[in-house]
């Protein structure tokens, strides 16, 4: 299984509630339509401070060395994902799957995901290729979720395979026990390119000022564990007090140069599905 986040800033006419109807509604209703997609996902960065979800004090605690401009430079991620590197780069085609007078016709607004991407965002997306270790899979009732973002960093002074291994190992079994936890996905960013043959050649994100923008923003996190709870004082009870709480967070300080939060609002456009493909049609 092949996963992408994209992450994206709004253009400036837009407000933050503007910018996610646009995304959810219009942009989604392409996106899920690319071909071959498995899942789609758009996770769009909440209008509630961090600080009023959890509380200063707990924040305070458990995150460290996040960049003062990090909320002015993103403000959503979607989640792309594929069987294949192919089946990415060649779903952005005009889609058999637009009824017409003689049947199914293809409708070439989904090879531009309809086609608003400048005047949805400022600049290009930044795609990455990310490594995913479920940790706990996500059971999603009929009704919003609490789901938080920890972004991380890995201390310099571990090397990358041992920093995966003890990250999806033994603080991955430990955080899996906190209760109320509904689900958990380790995300971990790798240098795979995602963004040449799936955007034009010419796009901002391969300006001079589009890749200093995007390796900026990269080199605040390697990666970042997406994190389901039905309320919010389920995580705080979690990570407020008690052995556990002391635990996990002694293992995140031998493991991150940096860890912060940030809830999210997620909207699932398709469901993802990790399991081969049928042979039939499927979306």
């Amino acid at each position: 299984m092949l996963k992408v986040f994209g992450f994206v800033r709004r253009h400036p006419r837009l407000t933050h509630d503007e910018y996610r109807a646009a995304h959810v509604g219009y942009h989604n209703s392409f996106g899920r339509r690319l071909n071959g997609i498995r899942g789609y996902l758009l996770n769009v960065a909440s209008n509630t401070a961090i600080e009023s979800a959890i509380g200063e004090s707990l924040n305070n605690r458990l995150s460290w060395a996040a960049p003062d401009d990090f909320d002015e430079q993103w403000d959503g991620w979607g989640q792309l994902m594929f069987d294949t590197l192919e089946d990415y780069l060649s779903a952005r085609a005009p889609a058999k799957d637009y009824p017409g007078a003689n049947g199914l016709q293809d409708d070439p607004m989904v090879a531009k995901v309809g086609g608003d991407f400048d005047d949805l965002y400022a600049g290009s997306p930044f795609q990455f290729h990310v490594d995913e270790h479920i940790v706990k899979t996500v059971r999603r009732p009929e009704r919003k979720l609490f789901k938080l973002a920890q972004f991380f960093k890995r201390k310099d002074d571990l090397p990358p395979e041992l920093f995966r291994a003890y990250l999806t190992g033994r603080y991955a079994t430990l955080a899996a026990s906190m209760p109320g936890l509904r689900g958990m996905t380790i995300n971990i960013r790798t240098p795979v390119d995602v963004m040449a043959g799936f955007f034009a050649a010419d796009a901002e994100g391969f300006t001079p000022a589009g890749i200093e923008r995007r390796e900026t923003f990269y080199q605040s996190w390697d990666g970042m564990c997406e994190l389901w709870f039905d309320s919010y004082d389920q995580f705080v009870s979690a990570r407020d007090h008690g052995k556990l709480a002391d635990d996990l967070l002694a293992l995140e300080k031998s493991l991150f140069a940096g860890s912060f939060y940030r809830e999210v609002d997620e909207t699932v456009a398709v469901l993802p599905k990790r399991d081969p493909a049928p042979d039939f049609y499927h979306r």
